[in-house]
């Protein structure tokens, strides 16, 4: 089983939907799924409490992380950890857990600006394991708009998914529920496990 860290030192970005419908991608699968919350408001915990899932979101301890990664995948547990914005240290401890670095973008001008900080630390995760695997995915994509456009030119020679997450309004008032409509994040899914 794997584990993807979903990172990004820009919040707003879609880390937590896409913690959750990745977690529903994998158990539909049949997989056991643990999502690791260890953004300090922990939105995946308060979305859990308001909806019955078939998975388990855990409230993530900053100093016990690399344990309750260890625990749920000696269970046999695929593990997603979900991450806080503006916090290089656990985005750093999450990357080098993980098999799997995704970074939410939206396709706007600040968005792609601030992925640079991102992806220079995942860089340097990188040069010192070289199995981690890191993939910028565009959330609130809308091909029709000129920003998603350029976001696509700008972020040329990164390693950006074919997949997109469009901007949709189930995805805005998935919150407290579970995650349906999951072709997307398949997709997303398929994507990252090749």
């Amino acid at each position: 089983m794997k584990t993807i860290a979903v990172l990004s030192l820009k919040g707003g970005v879609g880390k937590t939907t896409t913690a959750l419908y990745l977690a529903a991608v994998a158990s539909s699968q049949g997989q056991a799924v643990t999502i690791i919350d260890a953004d300090s408001e922990h939105s995946a915990c308060r979305w859990a409490a308001h909806a019955e899932l078939p998975f388990e979101v855990i409230e993530g301890e900053p100093d016990r992380l690399a344990r309750q990664v260890k625990a749920a995948r000696n269970q046999g547990r695929t593990v997603i950890i979900d991450t806080p914005p503006n916090s290089r240290e656990l985005l750093l401890r999450a990357g080098g857990l993980a098999d799997i670095a995704l970074v939410p973008v939206a396709p706007t001008g600040l968005e792609v600006d601030r992925l640079g900080p991102t992806l220079e630390l995942l860089a340097d995760l990188q040069a010192q394991r070289d199995e981690l695997d890191v993939a910028v995915m565009l959330t609130r994509y809308n091909a029709r708009r000129r920003l998603a456009r350029e976001a696509e030119e700008a972020l040329e020679g990164l390693p950006v998914l074919e997949a997109r997450i469009r901007e949709l309004e189930i995805y805005k008032a998935a919150f407290g529920g579970m995650p349906t409509e999951l072709e997307e994040y398949l997709a997303v899914w398929n994507e990252v496990q090749e």
